[in-house]
Formats: structure tokens, sequence, C-alpha cells
């Protein structure tokens, strides 16, 4: 397991926030009522995750932190987005993503199957390992040419891939993180 799984997993989360923030007051949806629904799930997300400890179940708070995603696909689906913006969304969705798999990856490992020899710390090996490869499958598939780096943390990797969208669609400067 990540030896500090909820600091790590927080510590993306909120890197995230001014980025959803930048999004809806791009697109004039941050005093929106989905706008708002939008901020308040990121919210109780955030403070469900700061309450959790790793190694213990974690379904309230991937609940929760799917409920960003949700209500962002509310904010977005009655909105036409430009390519650019949707890789701007796709940026943050893959951050959430990368949230969703921190929580998981150390979160208990499933009931072994009838009859498995395998250990408990052997099954929550093989659970930490499949989460990783399904987490970077998400992500890889949201942001193409995403790289995970052992080198830097997962909020500064975060930041990279959010900054590097700001440029490509030519956005502001202001909107960097």
């Amino acid at each position: 397991m990540c030896k500090n799984a909820t600091a790590t997993a927080a510590s993306l989360l909120e890197a995230i926030e001014p980025t959803i923030q930048s999004i809806l007051t791009l697109t004039g949806q941050s005093s929106t009522t989905a706008g708002l629904a939008a901020i308040a799930a990121y919210n109780a997300a955030l403070i469900a995750l700061e309450n959790w400890k790793s190694g213990t179940a974690a379904q309230t708070v991937l609940e929760l932190v799917g409920a960003i995603q949700t209500a962002l696909n509310a904010v977005f689906t009655s909105v036409t987005v430009s390519p650019a913006i949707q890789t701007l969304l796709n940026v943050i969705f893959a951050g959430i993503e990368a949230v969703i798999g921190v929580i998981t990856a150390n979160s208990p490992a499933p009931a072994a199957p009838a009859g498995s020899t395998a250990s408990a710390d052997d099954l929550q090996a093989l659970h930490q390992a499949d989460v990783a490869v399904n987490t970077q499958a998400k992500v890889q598939s949201l942001v193409p040419g995403f790289k995970r780096s052992i080198w830097h943390s997962p909020e500064s990797q975060y930041k990279t891939a959010w900054n590097n969208a700001v440029d490509a669609g030519g956005f502001p400067y202001t909107l960097k993180v």
C-alpha cells in the first residue's frame, strides 16, 4: 500500500480544484445551478477523502469522488464545448480517475476466490497491481501521451498535464496552475 494514500489522494484532489473552478469560469458555468453542484460535489469528496484511512473500506469516498465526474458531466452536457475545452475536461477527468485509483488500490482487496491458496498479502499486491494497470489505461484514454512518473508527485504530474493542455489550446496564461 501507499505509505500515505490519504495524503497522496487528497493532494491530487486539491490540485484539481482550481482547474475545476477555471473551466467553470471559462465556460460561464461557475454560478449556474449545475456549476455550483459540481463545486459542492468536489467539497463533499475532499472532506470524505481527508477523513478516510488507508486500508479501510472506501465505498463512500469513492462514490463522492465519482459524484464530481457526474456533476461535471451534468454541467457540460447542456453546453457545447470546443475540442480545446474538452481536452481540459479530459485532464480533470483523468485526475479524478487517478484519485479513484489511489483510493481503490489502498482499500482492502476483494475476497479470494473459493479454493484460493494465496495469502492476504499476495491478494492485496495483486489487487494493487490490477488497479494500477486499469487506472493507467483510463488516464491514457483521456489524456493520450500521458506518461506516469515515479519521480514526480501525482499533483505535479496533474498540473503539468493541465498546463500543457492550456498551452496546446491557446488559452490565456492565467489558466495555468
